[in-house]
């Protein structure tokens, strides 16, 4: 891979083509451009969130964010890209209304208020 090849797959990959397209592209192996890719772009690992600079530790998965607060935030704001599959259908033991339970099947109430309504107040 000459020089002008090297400055193209940094450039691609930054427009957020794959692996895949960005060999294609400059008719190369996948497999050149993956370990190209490894040893360059894991030096500039940025902050989903903030884009502040990461430090990579050896041997260590890579950050995705700089602190506690920009992972919240960032994942407060892109909850369409969380693959949640554990939802329950659920019908309250007080209310009688449907509810989704995520992660739970032996949930029996929608809210606390039910609970509290159907254990201390029963009818």
């Amino acid at each position: 891979m000459n020089g002008e090849q090297r400055k193209r797959v940094l450039s691609l990959r930054k427009q957020g083509l794959s692996h895949a397209a960005t060999a294609k592209e400059l008719s190369l192996s996948v497999n050149t451009v993956k370990s190209f890719c490894r040893r360059h772009e894991a030096k500039k690992l940025l902050c989903r969130n903030c884009g502040k600079p990461l430090e990579r530790i050896p041997k260590r998965k890579p950050k995705s964010f700089c602190c506690k607060r920009c992972r919240e935030v960032w994942w407060k704001t892109h909850r369409d890209e969380m693959q949640r599959k554990a939802f329950y259908r659920i019908t309250c033991a007080y209310c009688g209304k449907e509810f989704d339970s995520y992660g739970n099947k032996n949930r029996k109430y929608c809210c606390h208020p039910c609970y509290v309504k159907d254990r201390f107040d029963p009818p």
